[in-house]
């Protein structure tokens, strides 16, 4: 099944039409959960949707410190982790367009693969079952650390797990969050479809969403018109390791450092994406208009395995809050933080964006549902 673009001009216009707002009360609450943030600083982008309409919306601090730039629903930033939704979104649409199977070998499309790793098949990438250790617990072959200072990419990254001489566990016995485990779901696609991974989710995924704000960073070299910069503290916990390693040869002045991206892995993290743009993402799984039902019931699939977790769908968790059943997912990386999450039976999402790495987006987020229950938002 190749899914539809023809859609997407109307639904970009019904977010513009429909955009409604949270009632004052609520709003002033929600805007005093970020009443912290330095008005000289970085800082969230934040928004709500309740029945395909957006009723809370806002920016607080700095896209970027060095223009004074404030944070928009247009600010771009890295969401780090969140990425996984979209890694497993790009494999949903390869099993609708029946390229594959979750049944398959990954040693069916991924050349090198270990002999202690040919029974691995794609659904234990995608449910974090493999048994392979992630590559940051492993060597370099450069003798570098695994620090975002260092260039490397999911080749990389890959050779490392690869060349770690066996597996944690049997696939489907044990669980462990991994990243290496969507950066090989990454080539899966890139070897299936026959192009870069960052063109096939651009073309099969953001275009016909309209997420035209939001990229695959595979290149740490990519000009992103709106980029949010990310930041952290400059204080003792962000600059002694720095310090140490001969990074900084002081702790320097003013209050934040900027963090660069230098190492373009993507799969287990990796997208650039606005609050617009991942309104639209999370829009869809209400108006089902991109990729039906069957695109819904593949995302949100979960699969019992020889081991006690099963709330994992497809680079998204099930979960409860205050008795009612939520999706979630986190990122979090050196200078950005990010949450999101969706309650669907009552249709409302709340999404949390970050450039710095202390944000804690998903404790503010929380704080947000909290007073989307006291206000009668979520019953």
């Amino acid at each position: 099944m190749k899914l539809s673009t023809t859609f997407i001009f109307a639904f970009g216009i019904f977010i513009q039409a429909n955009a409604q707002t949270i009632d004052a009360d609520a709003r002033s609450s929600i805007d005093e959960v970020f009443n912290h943030v330095r008005a000289n600083g970085p800082g969230y982008a934040v928004a709500v949707i309740k029945e395909n309409q957006i009723i809370y919306n806002n920016g607080f601090g700095l896209a970027n410190l060095e223009y004074q730039t404030p944070i928009t629903d247009t600010s771009v930033f890295n969401v780090a982790s969140i990425s996984k939704q979209f890694t497993a979104a790009s494999i949903a649409i390869l099993l609708m367009d029946g390229e594959i199977t979750l049944n398959d070998k990954i040693s069916d499309y991924l050349e090198d693969v270990p002999n202690w790793a040919q029974d691995i098949e794609i659904r234990h990438l995608v449910y974090m079952t493999s048994g392979i250790n992630d590559y940051y617990y492993n060597p370099r072959a450069n003798g570098t650390d695994w620090s975002s200072l260092h260039f490397f990419n999911i080749d990389t990254a890959i050779a490392a797990s690869f060349g770690s001489g066996g597996l944690m566990y049997d696939p489907g016995s044990g669980w462990s969050y991994s990243n290496i485990n969507y950066m090989l779901m990454t080539k899966i696609v890139e070897n299936v479809a026959g192009m870069p991974f960052s063109q096939f989710s651009e073309q099969r995924i953001f275009e016909p969403l309209g997420m035209d704000q939001t990229v695959v960073n595979d290149d740490i070299f990519q000009v992103i018109p709106n980029r949010a910069s990310a930041y952290n503290f400059r204080d003792e916990e962000n600059t002694s390791g720095l310090l140490e390693n001969g990074y900084l040869s002081h702790k320097g002045s003013g209050d934040f450092l900027q963090i660069n991206r230098n190492s373009p892995h993507h799969g287990g993290s990796g997208i650039f994406t606005s609050i617009q743009d991942l309104v639209k993402w999370q829009m869809n799984f209400q108006t089902r208009k991109f990729g039906g039902q069957e695109f819904y019931d593949w995302m949100h699939r979960t699969e019992k395995f020889q081991h006690d977790k099963s709330n994992d769908a497809f680079g998204l968790v099930w979960g409860e809050y205050n008795g009612q059943p939520m999706v979630w997912y986190e990122g979090g990386d050196w200078g950005v933080s990010s949450y999101m999450t969706r309650f669907p039976d009552h249709h409302i999402s709340i999404i949390v964006l970050a450039n710095y790495g202390t944000a804690r987006a998903r404790d503010h987020a929380f704080e947000v549902i909290d007073i989307l229950f006291d206000e009668g938002y979520v019953k």
